[in-house]
């Protein structure tokens, strides 16, 4: 039996927002915290998982206050290793017109200082999915070699290996980000771009069933392109189906609407549920997360979640 369900690799950035319409108008901000690989198992850990963070974080103030957030959220933090520094910060406001805007500040922060030393083969045993991200890859040289050796070391433990392409252009060019995905892209079981921007961009693809044959024939086992107001689209060797998007409660704030529908997709396939079921727990987790403010603290409950989980429609290709 293993202890925990998935361990996540990755940066986790303070987040301060505004809702004052613009970043050069603001004159106050609220506190809360970001990072795609965080987002992912803190949905999951509401849906029930049991989940672990691998980072590194700096000494400066905010530090107590995220170890005490992800303690509060059940997130195994055995790996966060304090170290010297300073941790990322973003600003951002949700502007009038619902689009976001960011100024980030995160250029040699303590999780730049990721490397393949962090490895502890004890710990990623205790898992049974490893996940981590093309934006964990791109925060620094180290951080990506980090990235490929954890990925090839969890294959030879045997874990489920999930990556979602996560692509920033403030970040890196979508050529390197290419190369990057294509240096793990065969070691990785669960393989999560997102439509347009990635499959286009990054891949140079069409459309999403492009891209779920594109990652299967590179060796992914299951292929989830997440397509925004769009919905979603999930393919094995053997199918491919796609739902529209299901918000019960209005759309508010699209920030990690993403990341909680891979949370809630990990979540039903490590519940060893059928495909279809993968998908409808990833439309709802989304769905309910854009109707409040934020990309964690408006992460809905498990019970909210099965609220609705039979009703999005399932279609095949």
């Amino acid at each position: 039996m293993k202890k925990l369900d998935i361990l996540s690799l990755g940066e986790t950035m303070i987040e301060l927002y505004s809702e004052e319409g613009s970043l050069s108008n603001t004159t106050s901000f609220k506190k809360s915290y970001a990072g795609d690989t965080m987002n992912i198992i803190s949905m999951a850990s509401k849906l029930g998982l049991k989940c672990g963070y691998i980072t590194k974080i700096g000494n400066d103030p905010f530090k107590d206050y995220l170890i005490h957030e992800w303690k509060d959220n059940n997130i195994d933090l055995s790996q966060v290793i304090t170290v010297e520094g300073y941790n990322a910060i973003h600003f951002t406001v949700l502007q009038e017109d619902n689009n976001r805007q960011f100024v980030y500040y995160r250029k040699n922060s303590a999780a730049s200082q990721i490397d393949e030393n962090m490895i502890d083969v004890n710990y990623l045993s205790s898992t049974r999915l490893f996940h981590t991200s093309s934006l964990t890859q791109s925060i620094s040289a180290s951080s990506r070699l980090a990235v490929h050796k954890f990925i090839k070391t969890a294959k030879k433990l045997n874990l489920i290996t999930s990556f979602d392409t996560n692509f920033r252009s403030n970040m890196w060019s979508a050529i390197d980000a290419k190369f990057a995905v294509d240096e793990v892209i065969k070691h990785i079981d669960i393989l999560a771009p997102s439509y347009p921007e990635e499959v286009n961009n990054v891949f140079g693809l069409e459309t999403p069933v492009d891209m779920i044959k594109y990652g299967l024939d590179k060796g992914s086992k299951i292929v989830v392109v997440k397509c925004g107001e769009l919905g979603a689209y999930v393919g094995t060797k053997d199918e491919i189906i796609r739902s529209d998007t299901y918000s019960p409660k209005g759309v508010l704030d699209t920030t990690g609407a993403g990341d909680a529908f891979m949370g809630g997709f990990l979540y039903s396939f490590l519940s060893n549920h059928d495909l279809e079921s993968n998908l409808r727990y990833g439309i709802v987790s989304a769905g309910l997360k854009v109707s409040g403010r934020g990309g964690i603290q408006s992460q809905p409950e498990k019970e909210e979640v099965q609220m609705y989980i039979d009703i999005p429609k399932i279609v095949y290709i």
